[in-house]
């Protein structure tokens, strides 16, 4: 009966251990495992308690489409390169539609730790794609996805980051 007796209180001693360690956690100023589950759409949490900017604010993506020329400009944040050879931009409307590379500037070739010999770019880069489409379809607008990486010199390297334009001819 004593061993009966003692099992129940080691169960409730170890029950009331864990409500304990719930409560305690619940009132830290700053969970560990805060920011854990934060989800943005390139599937990367945004550093911001690192000190690193999100992925949008540190390669800000402008598109354009004039006749039937595509122009994406990035501006760079300080301190942040892009991969010159980590650029791939694909017609979603109208689908499979051909874009065709015009002009993809030369970058500042480095030895990369992880990449080996690369190209970076900085500042602001500008890309110019030709769509094979016709007048009447290029009227009806595009949406183009646009797939970029780079990364900060302060140690991080995002992770490629998927981007959607919906663009009308101007």
């Amino acid at each position: 009966m004593n061993i009966l007796l003692i099992r129940k209180r080691s169960r409730l001693t170890y029950k009331l251990l864990i409500s304990l360690s719930l409560i305690a956690l619940s009132f830290s100023p700053s969970p560990s495992w805060a920011g854990f589950f934060d989800n943005k759409t390139s599937g990367f949490s945004s550093s911001s308690a690192e000190g690193f900017l999100p992925v949008e604010e540190a390669f800000r993506l402008e598109g354009a489409l004039k006749a039937s020329t595509l122009t994406l400009t990035w501006e760079i944040e300080p301190a942040h390169y892009l991969y010159r050879s980590r650029f791939k931009v694909r017609s979603l409307v109208p689908e499979n539609a051909e874009l065709i590379p015009v002009s993809i500037p030369n970058g500042e070739k480095v030895d990369d730790e992880f990449q080996g010999r690369v190209e970076i770019l900085r500042d602001k880069v500008q890309l110019i794609y030709q769509f094979d489409l016709s007048d009447s379809e290029l009227k009806e607008g595009v949406v183009v996805e646009v797939i970029f990486q780079g990364c900060a010199e302060a140690g991080l390297c995002y992770p490629p980051h998927r981007q959607q334009l919906n663009l009308i001819q101007r």
